[in-house]
């Protein structure tokens, strides 16, 4: 069965359109209902630069899926969207999953996205070729890691927060900064500035006790959203992180304006409305304006590419392989296994009425411990013979 992707991301559209293909809480249900006959299960990747879905399916599928999902318009997503199958899919996800496809090179943020994805598509049904790939995935993720320098140094959304601050106001003691949202994207943008020096930060959050145990695990302020117009206009830097799916600031909190502003928009949908942009003071940055990351790190994360094009070929190679080894031992496995069963069964059976039963409950016992023994033996032959038709071949 062919593997596919759908998607938009970054490389191909702005955050105005990715925001029209964003996966909410209540279009992710949507999606499950119209992706339930697809055997193999979907596995939906949502980020602040990509939505893709993957599966064992026909890639029309996915768009339709997707965009019944979100209500929009196939002809939009031809326009902006991408599909990939078979063999170029399987590479994208392994690119994906190690951070070579991402907006800043090696984000180390995607492979947590990633395994959030899979753990809430797990609870979907998910095939064994399914979870086979993506444990291929993140092993490739680990060699990443491991053999090579391409995880290392500073080049994250959460340090590029810190750049575009300190660019702005060249000293982060004296400002006021407001955090609004207290997910991993906002406790992550929080932890970079406080190690370069920023020490008056407040946090906003919709749950309060979200934001309370941010605000005691980094040592910030914590003010409610009823204060949210008020903490705004004291704020000097302000930075949004939040799955709101509408802009929660909007030209008309911005009125009492006593100083210049940077905000930054690290949310898709996008938490700032267009025109705040339009505000005498403001400067606003958003997602597809982070680009620029530390050139150190960033040339050696570049010189690691050609090692980490040969890790995937290596897991991709694994990965098939161990396939095509399920797919020829499986069948036989179920056969031994299921005339080991009945053979066992029928002898069982002529003894059950002539023993105690506490006798026949041990023998049950030994009789099963003799059945995996005899399976393993069989599956040892089965191994050898593929090994074989594998060299012949």
């Amino acid at each position: 069965m062919r593997f596919s992707v759908v998607g938009i991301s970054h490389w191909e559209s702005e955050v105005s359109i990715r925001e029209l293909f964003y996966l909410d809480k209540d279009r992710k249900k949507r999606l499950k209902k119209y992706t339930k006959q697809v055997p193999s299960g979907v596995l939906a990747l949502e980020t602040c630069n990509r939505t893709e879905i993957f599966g064992f399916c026909e890639p029309k599928i996915l768009v339709k899926a997707l965009c019944s999902s979100v209500n929009i318009e196939h002809s939009l997503f031809e326009k902006h969207g991408y599909v990939l199958s078979d063999n170029k899919a399987i590479r994208h996800i392994y690119r994906v999953g190690l951070g070579l496809d991402s907006q800043i090179l090696g984000d180390s943020q995607i492979i947590q996205q990633l395994k959030r994805a899979y753990n809430e598509s797990k609870n979907e049904q998910l095939s064994g070729e399914f979870h086979q790939l993506i444990q291929s995935i993140f092993k490739a993720h680990k060699r990443s890691r491991t053999e090579t320098d391409f995880g290392r140094g500073n080049a994250s959304v959460g340090f590029e927060v810190t750049q575009r601050a300190l660019e702005h106001f060249k000293n982060l003691e004296d400002i006021k900064i407001l955090l609004i949202g207290a997910g991993k994207m906002g406790k992550v943008s929080c932890k970079n500035l406080i190690s370069n020096g920023a020490k008056n930060i407040s946090v906003i959050n919709r749950s309060f006790d979200r934001a309370k145990n941010l605000a005691n695990s980094l040592d910030i302020e914590i003010s409610s959203f009823s204060k949210l117009e008020y903490e705004i206009n004291n704020a000097d830097l302000i930075i949004t992180a939040t799955g709101a799916p509408e802009p929660i600031l909007i030209p008309e909190q911005f009125t009492n304006i006593q100083m210049d502003k940077l905000i930054i928009d690290l949310s898709v949908p996008r938490n700032v409305a267009h025109e705040v942009i339009e505000i005498d003071g403001i400067t606003l940055i958003d997602m597809d304006s982070i680009s620029k990351v530390n050139q150190k790190a960033l040339e050696k994360r570049k010189k690691a590419i050609p090692i980490l094009e040969n890790i995937i070929q290596e897991e991709i190679k694994a990965y098939k392989s161990n396939i095509d080894r399920s797919r020829f031992l499986l069948p036989h496995i179920k056969e031994v296994n299921r005339k080991l069963d009945s053979i066992t069964e029928e002898e069982l059976q002529k003894v059950r009425n002539k023993l105690d039963p506490e006798i026949f409950n041990q023998l049950e016992k030994i009789t099963d411990r003799v059945k995996k023994k005899i399976l393993a033996i069989h599956i040892d032959r089965l191994d050898q013979e593929y090994q074989k038709v594998e060299q012949d071949a």
